[in-house]
Formats: C-alpha cells, structure tokens, sequence
C-alpha cells in the first residue's frame, strides 16, 4: 500500500492532476430539459392510464390519490426498477387474484 500512495503523488505531480476522482458529470453531461421532458411524457402517459383505469372499472377520481393507490403504485415502480428493461413483465402473473387478496386480509387482520 505504501508503493501503491507514493506511486499515486508522484503521478499527481508529474501531470498537474489535483488527485481528486473525476464525478459522473464529467463523463455524461444530462441536461435538466431532457430530465424535464422524460419526466413530462412519464407524467402524461401515467395520467392516461389513470383516466382510463377509472373510467372503464367505473372507480371514483380521487381513487388515484388515496394512500393505498400510492403504496401500490410505488411498489409497483420499485420491483420494475429491480426487473431487467429486456424483461418481459407478465402483469397478469404479479398482481394478486381476488382469492389472494381475501385470504391475506383474513391472515393479517
């Protein structure tokens, strides 16, 4: 480890570096309009999903700001962030049947 320190100050003084790690904005420079934009058409797609979610299952409007909505939606993201983009999700096969849902209310409460 000692060769390793010294081989690394020499390093710093022969080529001028400041010895400090480059950041990720070094190397990929995203603009916060492209941020804005991807944000944006994700807002837009989810907001025409929900409009159809209630009107074709005849739900309530507000049904989409309810905290139970929030909890599922969140976890929702967070296993399609744990699943590779190349995955194939078969939706129908994550969610929980009727059965599912009657027998984990009567487990747990």
């Amino acid at each position: 480890m000692p060769a390793h320190s010294r081989s690394c100050e020499s390093k710093a003084k022969k080529g001028g570096s400041s010895g400090q790690q480059l950041q990720i904005h070094h190397y990929y420079n995203a603009t916060p309009k492209d941020e804005k934009k991807s944000v944006k058409t994700g807002k837009n797609s989810i907001t025409s999903c929900g409009v159809e979610f209630v009107v074709q299952d005849g739900r309530a409007f507000n049904l989409l700001q309810s905290s139970g909505f929030f909890r599922l939606a969140k976890q929702t993201f967070d296993i399609g962030r744990r699943i590779s983009s190349s995955t194939n999700i078969d939706i129908e096969g994550l969610l929980p049947t009727p059965t599912t849902v009657t027998k984990s209310m009567q487990i747990n409460g």
